[in-house]
């Protein structure tokens, strides 16, 4: 009984003693920290004066600005170069003729002065990048004229009878002035602002439709049939041009140009092996207007 009396004392006292204990509680304190991203703002300066000083060790730049002095010793200089442009020193196009001719053989039976009309494709090539160029083109004419060069009617140099290779007689009879041409011309171009002259020279071969009297094959043998000839003549020249460009693809041109044939060659059209050449020289002048395009 007295024990039961002293434990329950002890466990009261016990109870009473750690009840009373104060209790001390951690904080734990955290410090915010707010990082802000930095940002550059480039504007230019309006500086008052600006002083470079080049030394052995370090150059300097001293700039005045409001008349506060501002030291610089780390320089950066950013140029922006130009880019080229890639332009091109190929050109190709094609162009459009109307022109007048004057033929030597012609104008001595005063026949008139043919008009022409042709079509023609170019190209050309810048030299060295340079206001240089050099071009080759092909053009086709055909010159329109009635006249008809009769020897029944007109005195001409073609006049009187002529052999083939076969020694067949052939009497001339007539020679249209109304023909084909085409020419390759060569010319070296230079270009000032919107204009663009050039001389060059070229080649070109024109065909003429002719008639002689020659023998059907019947006997007795005598001229008793018109026969049809190709006259060809190949003639080599100058020529002299200049271009007004009125927008990047669109030009006009005055051309002239002037060749020489040493002879013609006549061929009968239905029988090649008749054929015979004629030491008849005669030059030609052609004026022309173009209208050139670029492609």
């Amino acid at each position: 009984m007295f024990q039961n009396k002293i434990l329950l004392f002890f466990l009261a006292f016990t109870t009473y003693t750690f009840s009373q204990e104060k209790k001390v509680d951690t904080i734990y304190v955290y410090e915010e920290i707010i990082i802000h991203d930095t940002v550059f703002i480039e504007k230019p300066l309006k500086i008052d004066k600006a002083i470079f000083t080049e030394t052995d060790k370090k150059d300097l730049l001293e700039l005045t600005q409001n008349g506060k002095k501002i030291t610089v010793d780390t320089l950066i200089i950013k140029s922006k170069k130009r880019v080229a442009k890639n332009e091109k020193s190929w050109f190709f196009g094609g162009r459009l003729h109307l022109g007048l001719a004057s033929n030597s053989l012609f104008k001595e039976v005063n026949a008139p002065s043919p008009i022409g009309l042709g079509l023609g494709f170019w190209t050309r090539k810048e030299l060295f990048q340079s206001r240089f160029s050099l071009g080759i083109g092909i053009d086709a004419f055909y010159w329109m004229s009635p006249f008809s060069f009769n020897a029944s009617k007109k005195d001409s140099r073609l006049n009187g009878y002529y052999f083939t290779q076969n020694n067949e007689p052939k009497l001339f009879q007539s020679l249209e002035s109304k023909h084909f041409q085409l020419q390759i011309p060569v010319q070296l171009y230079y270009k000032i602002n919107k204009f663009m002259p050039s001389v060059g020279g070229f080649v070109s071969t024109s065909s003429y439709k002719s008639q002689f009297l020659g023998s059907s094959g019947r006997l007795p043998r005598t001229l008793d049939e018109t026969q049809t000839f190709r006259a060809e003549a190949l003639q080599i020249g100058y020529l002299a041009e200049v271009q007004y460009a009125f927008s990047e693809h669109l030009s006009v041109a005055l051309h002239f140009s002037s060749g020489k044939a040493n002879n013609l060659l006549f061929t009968n059209k239905q029988d090649r092996s008749q054929s015979f050449k004629t030491g008849n020289e005669f030059s030609e002048k052609r004026f022309g207007l173009q209208l050139v395009y670029r492609w």
